[in-house]
């Protein structure tokens, strides 16, 4: 089954995010597989610049809910307290036009 994770990020949370990046990488390097979660896509939301970070973005696929809230409820992002917001949504993906990049 797949979702889609999107995380916004709290206002004034750059700064955390900038601190745990490298463990919220290493973290997906290694605990999607743990949870049984495989990462299709994902990514950081961007202001319109393009380059500053203001969320989190992921399609995964899962075989249920639970194992998406348990891969987030241990990311570094989530215990630095950076995302205001997580919504996690099924998605029944129809088209993908996605090539290997």
């Amino acid at each position: 089954m797949h979702f889609v994770i999107f995380a916004k990020d709290r206002p004034d949370a750059l700064n955390r995010r900038l601190d745990v990046i490298d463990l919220h990488r290493a973290y997906l390097g290694e605990a999607p597989a743990r949870h049984g979660v495989r990462v299709l896509l994902s990514g950081p939301l961007t202001r319109d610049d393009g380059e500053t970070m203001s969320g989190s973005f992921f399609l995964l696929d899962a075989p249920d809910r639970a194992s998406i809230e348990a891969l987030i409820e241990g990311d570094p992002l989530k215990a630095a307290d950076v995302w205001e917001t997580v919504d996690i949504s099924a998605v029944h993906v129809r088209q993908n036009n996605m090539t290997g990049s």
